[in-house]
């Protein structure tokens, strides 16, 4: 190459503002401006006839453990906070998507698998067999939501996106679900992992076995049940138990 041709190869000062001009007009259109959730969105608030301010209600209690939306515009309008909870969401998603993988192969072990002994653990009885079977499915379809949620988490994280969710009260709602939706599932395929267990023991014919299941759920369910009186959700559940008694009794 010649020295002849650079400057044919080189870009021109007004070529290359123009360019730069263009990235910039684009970069503005795709960044949505600063005080994006400074306002409360009116779409928000609770609407006015009775049936449906009672159900807005119910799904604010169901989705985010509060009457209203106020804390979540509060809690959103704070930086860049709608990025960083969805992407502390799908962290957390990853580390459940391994759990729900060591619950389908457990249930898969014991449907396959025929007991030891049979006469003490039956675990392939019709009542633990079903319930190993839900487990199974429920896991399967679980790991699939999960993937679906981690793939489109990449989107919904993005502020563009956000904006889109907010403009109605309800696409807030159902933006929720499809985020709890794996977690909901998950739950469902351990309680019934743990039901078939529950059920294996207590139908066998072992003095020893049952025994040892009661004393061993017994202890299980005193440290669960001492985790939740000391964790930030109990406070919360009995906080807003107490805010509902007050609102009922008009104080």
């Amino acid at each position: 190459m010649s020295f002849a041709t650079l400057p044919l190869l080189m870009p021109s000062p007004n070529q290359s503002t123009r360019v730069a001009s263009g990235y910039s007009q684009l970069s503005q259109l795709n960044t949505p401006p600063d005080d994006f959730f400074d306002e409360f969105p009116p779409k928000w608030n609770a609407p006015k006839p009775f049936i449906s301010r009672h159900i807005f209600q119910i799904c604010c209690f169901i989705f985010t453990w509060r009457s209203d939306l106020h804390w979540l515009h509060d809690l959103l309008k704070e930086g860049n906070a709608w990025e960083e909870l969805h992407s502390r969401y799908l962290t957390q998603l990853n580390q459940v998507s391994t759990v729900q993988g060591l619950v389908l192969a457990t249930a898969a072990v014991f449907i396959s698998s025929n007991p030891p002994l049979a006469k003490d653990v039956n675990y392939i009885s019709n009542s633990s067999y079903a319930c190993l079977a839900e487990s199974l499915i429920f896991s399967l379809f679980g790991l699939l939501f999960q993937l679906k949620v981690s793939a489109s988490g990449i989107i919904f994280q993005r502020r563009s996106a956000a904006k889109v969710i907010i403009e109605r009260r309800w696409r807030i709602f159902w933006h929720l679900l499809g985020m709890a939706m794996p977690i909901i599932i998950f739950t469902i395929s351990v309680v019934l992992l743990l039901i078939s267990i529950v059920l294996t023991g207590f139908a066998s014919h072992s003095e020893t076995v049952r025994m040892y299941l009661s004393i061993t759920f017994a202890f299980l369910a005193t440290c669960h049940l001492v985790s939740i009186l000391g964790s930030p959700f109990y406070h919360h559940f009995s906080n807003l138990c107490v805010h509902i008694l007050r609102i009922e009794n008009g104080e």
